[in-house]
């Protein structure tokens, strides 16, 4: 009884939870709160503080999903320890060439978080409801990380993006939550047309973030099914 009570004890750790497939879950539901408040309440002051809330508790949980990898701990948490501090600094100072560092110091960690999660969601093991809901996140890192490179471009070559009427480069939170908007109707190849890019790099990138968006629900369930099947030989 008292082995039992020490093991369920042990579930409740951080370094036990945060190593363990039901990490994946939490981190969905940070990227779907940071999605769903980036969209459609960051044009209000407390919308915008919730955003950068949610993105800062995506950037904490990715260091914690490397606790079982003990040489990526310090890589881990100087990018994260970077990302916060930008991503803080740029609420208190607006503008200038720190929205620019903050954007791509960002792009470098979720490319570093993505890899991670990829890595736990297409391991070997059985097939769980944690993994499904991990390989939902892999595709909304995608549209995220694609996001940024589109900000990435849109700040560097301002022209890069015919954008709706009125609306210019000018304020950096108008533009990432139009651009993250632009990424998921690109992955999904829905393409509205309000949003066109224009310069040859800019179209590189739609071209591509349109082909991950076709080819990963495929190779995805491609994958899931052969693990499942694998597990099932092993232990019928």
């Amino acid at each position: 009884m008292l082995k039992k009570q020490r093991m369920s004890l042990s579930k409740l750790h951080p370094h036990h939870f945060w190593s363990d497939e039901s990490s994946l879950t939490s981190l969905l539901i940070f990227t779907l709160g940071y999605l769903i408040v980036l969209n459609s309440l960051s044009e209000f002051s407390f919308g915008r503080l919730a955003a950068r809330l949610f993105f800062s508790l995506i950037i904490v949980a990715g260091v914690f999903t490397t606790f079982k990898h003990r040489w990526l701990r310090g890589f881990a948490l100087v990018l994260a320890v970077a990302s916060l501090a930008l991503n803080w600094a740029e609420e208190i100072r607006p503008g200038g060439g720190l929205t620019t560092l903050n954007v791509s110091v960002s792009l470098i960690y979720m490319a570093f978080l993505l890899a991670i999660v990829i890595n736990q969601v297409f391991r070997e093991g059985p097939v769980t409801g944690h993994r499904i809901r991990g390989a939902i996140l892999i595709y909304l890192l995608l549209g995220g990380l694609w996001a940024m490179l589109y900000q990435v471009v849109a700040l560097t070559m301002p022209h890069a993006f015919r954008l709706p009427e009125g609306m210019g480069v000018g304020d950096p939170d108008v533009l990432q939550r139009t651009l993250t908007y632009f990424s998921f109707i690109t992955i999904t190849t829905t393409g509205y047309g309000d949003i066109t890019p224009i310069h040859p790099l800019a179209r590189t990138l739609c071209m591509l973030e349109a082909l991950v968006g076709q080819l990963y629900p495929a190779i995805t369930l491609a994958r899931l099914v052969s693990l499942a099947v694998m597990h099932q030989k092993e232990n019928p």
